[in-house]
């Protein structure tokens, strides 16, 4: 899907044409996102009261990726709390702030995208008022009941809501910047590319495909060749952004779930021959 429009040979043509330092640049950037997007789960996960150590929190981080890519959407990566211990309401909590405050990011900036991108439709900016509306309404029904019961006691949820959307812009930044850098030999200013890696970002994020794989492509290649960029280009840049930041993540995650699963099964295998006398 994210490569039918293209010939793989288009493809492996851009990948050998980039300069090395670009290349450098856009894995530093990688290495940058990856650390803020820990940052921004260790804290949540912190602030939800669970007790777990960095070094396990970092392999349920990078399982995250992996389940990431088994349901549309990425909504997979729900399973990842299944390995962070404590009560499951916690658990729910906590991955619901994330996933909560990242969409309200996404469409709070998906508006002002669309309407630079294209001016004459002004009434995409109506997207950026729908966060805002859900943080009002919920503001004004926090003391009711039914909302109240699931409240987590002491848990500060305006100050993980903010830093979350903070964190979040910040990670999205260094997407943009790793959007800017593979399209310098086309000399596209830095807003225009922000608002193409943004409403592709926000058309990736709709359940139709794996992790978005495709649309995500196709979106940045229909904005781009507004602008003289080649279709190779247009979907090799989302592509290999998705390979940086998504894949090989998902890969290392894998290797530590068959790990876990390994060690599970050995365990299980030791106590069964535990002689109970």
């Amino acid at each position: 899907m994210a490569i039918r429009r293209v010939e793989p040979e288009n493809l492996w043509g851009y990948a050998k044409s980039l300069p090395i330092h670009l290349l450098v640049l856009t894995v530093l950037g990688t290495i940058v996102n990856l650390f803020l997007q820990f940052v921004r789960f260790r804290f949540i996960i912190v602030e939800c009261r669970h007790d777990i150590s960095t070094l396990e929190l970092v392999k349920v981080f990078f399982m995250g990726f992996a389940f990431r890519l088994t349901v549309p959407g990425g909504h997979g990566e729900a399973a990842k709390m299944l390995f962070i211990p404590g009560k499951t309401r916690n658990r729910v909590t906590a991955y619901m702030i994330e996933k909560v405050t990242i969409s309200a990011v996404i469409l709070f900036l998906f508006g002002p995208a669309v309407a630079y991108l294209f001016p004459q439709h002004t009434g995409f900016l109506l997207f950026s008022l729908i966060p805002i509306t859900g943080a009002v309404i919920l503001y004004v029904l926090k003391e009711k009941k039914w909302i109240k019961k699931w409240e987590l006691h002491g848990t500060r949820y305006k100050r993980i809501a903010a830093k979350t959307a903070l964190l979040t812009l910040g990670i999205y930044m260094v997407f943009i910047f790793q959007y800017w850098i593979l399209l310098r030999l086309f000399s596209i200013d830095w807003f225009t590319v922000s608002a193409v890696c943004i409403i592709a970002m926000g058309a990736a994020a709709l359940p139709i495909s794996v992790s978005g794989l495709g649309i995500r492509e196709n979106t940045t290649a229909w904005l781009l060749s507004d602008f003289g960029v080649p279709l190779a280009v247009g979907v090799g840049v989302p592509l290999l952004v998705f390979v940086l930041n998504v894949l090989f993540p998902a890969l290392i995650g894998g290797v530590i779930l068959l790990t876990h699963k390994k060690r599970t099964e050995e365990r299980a295998n030791e106590a069964s021959h535990i002689n109970p006398y």
